[in-house]
Order: structure tokens, then C-alpha cells, then sequence
């Protein structure tokens, strides 16, 4: 007797295998096309998003109507993943400030903003999802995805002042009638000023201050002496003399060692530099110590800036610290800065820049 053998039950095996083998490859294939897809419509997104935002903050020095307007240009005029691109002005642009110390963008009121943070998005809840090919055949038909950034818009700065050698740099901030090195020698203390009669008052720069950002200064001319008898020094200073001043830290501003007659500087906050106690102090007695290329002082703590340049002439970097506001500009004395005599002239020339941040 011959047997016969069915294969049925075999051939139903094959075709399960088989069914699971295709979805399995619709899933790789998923993976490579629309994957790719989606990572090449977020690089779009990205650069819309950082050209839009660019965009916005060129036109910050207009008007915000202005500055939305320049970056739906710059969105309309591109596509994303082929189609036609918008952005949404309420949801997508936020203008604000750009914290360099902290690396934080926080939203403000336009006319306090220094940056913009755009958001570029192509979003199901929008209609305009990216459509996904071989992955809706797994149930997943569409793809959300975005690009973001943040631009700082950085104003131009023209400055172009003068610092008297009676400039005290512990009457920074102070006001009118405050008093500084109280004891010394001659009996003879110094006083804050007003605007139109300084008297012995530093002089703050004219450019807006804020935490982390660099200064760097195109030059520092002028000569400054100490005492009627005796010569005028270089923004240096005299290098044979070094010293801090007779009273210690005064008005809650550090103490300093440096040459006299040097040029100096100290950032502060809004607040009054009496208020709270004074950092430590600086020292700048050594050829070493001044040769800096990049200074980071606290608030409240006085610096020395010399001519701003390295022994090898390249720019000195002085980076503001987190809260600074202000940074008052004064010559260096171990007392008695009223019958101090000269000038510097300080000169800092920079465009307007637009950095994109993050």
C-alpha cells in the first residue's frame, strides 16, 4: 500500500513565516525611508528656524511688528519636507533676554529684549504632521517634529570717553555727597558729585552691562600723576609703585594692589555697592598678574585695566559677572584722589552682531 504524504499543514507555515518575514521588512524599511524623512525635515526645520529667528532680530531696532514680519519672510520663503512653510507669530517666536552667564533665554517685554527664541514645528495638531509612507502600514501615519533656536541680538557700541585721574573708584554708584578715603594724610577726603560737577565721582561707561558678556577695548590713551610734583604715567601706571589703598575696602568696594596711576574699573548691580560687604580684593603687584588675557572679576571688586593689552599687544578679555548692570571707569590712588590731575581716553567701536546662541 502507498502512503500519501499532505503537505498542507506545512505550506500553512510557510505563509505565516513569510507574513511575518514582510511586516518585519515594511518595519526596517520604515525605519530607513521615513526615519531619514523625518531627520531631514527637522535639519530643515532647524535652519528655518535660525534663519526666521536671524531675521527677528535684525529688524528688534524697528519695531516687533517689524521684527515678526522679517521672520514669516524668511519661513514663507523656505519648505519643509516639500510643502509650504509658516510660522504661528503668537505660539512660535517669543522675544527676551539671553542670560550668557546662566545660558538661559527668558521672555520679556520687546523694548527689554536682547534675543529671540523661535520654534519652528510641523505638528499633527497643525495638519501639517510629516505623512509617513511604510510606517502607517504598522499604524503610525504621521510624525511630529520641530527645530529650535535662540539669537542674541547684540547692539552696536560707540564709545568714546574720558577719565579724569580724580576718578575714586570707591564712589562708584554712590550718591551725590558720599564720602571716600575719609583718613589720609592731608586731611582732605573725597566726595561724589553730580552729573554736571562729578567732583571726585568715577565715570561709568556709556554701553549697556550685563553678566557674561566680554569687553575688550580699541584703545586706552592719557596720562595721569598723583600729586602736583610729580610726573604723569601711562595707563600702566607706575610700575615701581605698587600699593592698596589707606582705608581698605570702602563702601562695600573692594580693596585693590596696583600700580598707581593705573587705569582701573568695578562692575555693580543696581544696587547701591554700600549695601552689602565688600569681595576680596585683587592683586595686580606683579608684571605676571597684569599679563592676564582673560579677567573675570566679581561685583564690587576693582580691577586693573592698564592699556587693555597683553605684554604681546593683543586685547585684554574683562567679563562681566552674573547681575553686573554698570561698570565705572576710575584711576587708581592709595588716598587723596582730588588733587590727582590728567585724563585717559577710552574708545570701544563694535557693529551691531547677531549670534545665534543656542
Amino acid at each position: 500500500m502507498r502512503r500519501e504524504i499532505k503537505s498542507g499543514g506545512r505550506n500553512g507555515t510557510v505563509l505565516i513565516y513569510t507574513i511575518i518575514a514582510m511586516t518585519v521588512l515594511c518595519g526596517f524599511v520604515s525605519f530607513a525611508v521615513d526615519l531619514g524623512r523625518v531627520q531631514l525635515a527637522k535639519s530643515e526645520l532647524r535652519t528655518v528656524a535660525d534663519g526666521a529667528a536671524r531675521a527677528a532680530a535684525g529688524g528688534m531696532g524697528v519695531s516687533q511688528s517689524e521684527a515678526i514680519s522679517r521672520a514669516r519672510a524668511i519661513a514663507r520663503a523656505n519648505k519643509i519636507d516639500g510643502a509650504a512653510f509658516d510660522i504661528d507669530t503668537a505660539q512660535d517666536i517669543k522675544f527676551g533676554k539671553w542670560n550668557a552667564a546662566t545660558r538661559t533665554f527668558a521672555p520679556s517685554a520687546f523694548n527689554q529684549a536682547n534675543a529671540v527664541h523661535m520654534i519652528t514645528r510641523k505638528a499633527q495638531s497643525r495638519n501639517t504632521a510629516i505623512n509617513l509612507m511604510f510606517a502607517s502600514v504598522l499604524g503610525r501615519k504621521f510624525c511630529d517634529a520641530s527645530g529650535e533656536c535662540v539669537v542674541e541680538f547684540k547692539a552696536g557700541v560707540d564709545v568714546d570717553q574720558n577719565v579724569g585721574g580724580t576718578a575714586n573708584p570707591f564712589l562708584a554708584g554712590m550718591p551725590s555727597g558720599s564720602v571716600a578715603s575719609l583718613n589720609n594724610p592731608h586731611n582732605s577726603p573725597d566726595y561724589a558729585g553730580t552729573r554736571s560737577n562729578p567732583r571726585q565721582s568715577p565715570v561709568a561707561i556709556t554701553m549697556p552691562i550685563q553678566g557674561g558678556m566680554e569687553l575688550t577695548f580699541d584703545s586706552i590713551n592719557g596720562d595721569v600723576r598723583h600729586d602736583p610734583n610729580l610726573p604723569f604715567f601711562s595707563p600702566d601706571g607706575e610700575l615701581t609703585a605698587i600699593g592698596r589703598n589707606t582705608n581698605g575696602s570702602e563702601n562695600g568696594i573692594s580693596d585693590l594692589t596696583a600700580p598707581i596711576n593705573a587705569l582701573v574699573a568695578v562692575f555693580l548691580d543696581d544696587n547701591a555697592p554700600n549695601l552689602t560687604s565688600a569681595p576680596a580684593m585683587l592683586d595686580f603687584s606683579t608684571a605676571a598678574s597684569r599679563d592676564f588675557k582673560t579677567l573675570k572679576p566679581k561685583l564690587k571688586q576693582i580691577f586693573f585695566i592698564g592699556d587693555g593689552k597683553t605684554s604681546e599687544g593683543r586685547d585684554q578679555r574683562f567679563v562681566a559677572p552674573a547681575g553686573a548692570t554698570r561698570m565705572y571707569l576710575a584711576t587708581w590712588d592709595f588716598f587723596e584722589w582730588n588733587n590727582n590731575a590728567g585724563s585717559r581716553n577710552i574708545k570701544i567701536s563694535n557693529p551691531d552682531s547677531i549670534v545665534t546662541v543656542k
